[in-house]
């Protein structure tokens, strides 16, 4: 079969004469119809990741249909999506049902072989866990995809009130980004205020209906945008330490913002203003990965909203996975999904 293989930075290779994996007790395997490429993926081509270990098959994001099955739970042709990272359900984390932080994790692309190959084998583990989510076969192929990041998006979102909220920001325009418009919209919010470069990410979120600040006029009309008051919600999309220190003076008193964007070990340490989070009574959190249950609602959106997700993605062969990677680095495109 063929596989994209992490081997070190700067060195990720296509192999297209590796063994079809076997599938243990309990376990299934999937024969992949896509995967995309998760910023995650370009940062471990470009810098490393303490959890890989090479070499290892990258890709934690897919859609596919079970091949081989060992476990009851699944058959042959059930199609299939996966919050990738699998918790050791003892710790105090997954026990409360917060996998997503459990203490032990393994996942996916990281400690275990990842999804961007032509079949993919899974642990008894990630089923007996609940983390293989069916997919009906009315969502296409390259929009399934994406139901990973999508699925961290909604555990972003249930951290606030959104449903009840006016208005909001999102600053930065990647994938996560327009995936947070998009189900910010869907959540009945109606003032929905992004913030960006000029450029192709932009353009997709005009075509997409939204309202487009160039991020240096945010800095002047934010409060002519929200109302006087600032944002009920503003989601932090950019990897920016510049962008994270201001970001909470564009909330309203009372307001949410959204720590969405990692930054690198260097610039990671912020210089805010406690007395504006204090005073007005602001809610600063982060959010990481996602639990089962947020993929379920995932895939749920994903199936409403199939033409809006289909203007963010680029669909390549996996043969041109480099050119996918440099295309998102490049900001040439806003998600990739690539087909075995």
């Amino acid at each position: 079969m063929k596989r994209i293989v992490w081997y070190g930075v700067k060195d990720v290779r296509l192999e297209t004469d590796a063994p079809v994996p076997e599938c243990e007790e309990g376990g299934v395997l999937i024969k992949t119809e896509a995967f995309s490429v998760c910023g995650t993926d370009i940062k471990a081509y470009n810098a490393g990741n303490t959890r890989l270990t090479h070499p290892q098959t990258v890709g934690h994001e897919f859609v596919g249909r079970v091949e081989v099955s060992k476990t009851p739970e699944f058959k042959k042709g059930d199609r299939v999506v996966m919050a990738p990272t699998i918790g050791c359900n003892e710790c105090y984390y997954c026990k409360i049902g917060k996998r997503n932080l459990c203490q032990k994790p393994r996942s996916i692309g990281f400690q275990i072989p990842g999804a961007m190959a032509e079949y993919l084998p899974l642990p008894a583990d990630a089923v007996k866990g609940g983390h293989l989510i069916r997919c009906p076969d009315d969502i296409p192929a390259p929009v399934a995809a994406i139901a990973e990041p999508l699925s961290c998006v909604i555990n972003g979102l249930s951290r606030a009130p959104v449903n009840k909220m006016e208005d909001a920001l999102v600053i930065g325009l990647g994938a996560i980004g327009l995936l947070h418009s998009i189900a910010i919209r869907n959540a009945g919010v109606k003032n929905i205020i992004t913030s960006e470069f000029p450029g192709r990410k932009a353009d997709i979120a005009k075509d997409l209906g939204f309202t487009i600040i160039h991020p240096d006029e945010l800095k002047k009309t934010w409060k002519d945008l929200s109302n006087g008051l600032g944002f009920e919600l503003v989601v932090i999309a950019a990897p920016s330490q510049e962008v994270q220190e201001i970001a909470p003076g564009y909330a309203r008193k009372g307001g949410y913002v959204s720590y969405f964007a990692s930054l690198p070990p260097e610039h990671e340490k912020l210089n805010l203003s406690s007395r504006m989070i204090h005073y007005n009574e602001l809610v600063l959190y982060g959010t990481s990965d996602s639990t089962p249950g947020h993929v379920m609602e995932s895939v749920k959106l994903l199936g409403r909203r199939k033409d809006d997700f289909q203007k963010l993605i680029t669909v390549l062969p996996m043969e041109q996975w480099f050119e996918g990677y440099k295309g998102v680095m490049e900001m040439r495109y806003a998600k990739v999904v690539l087909i075995p």
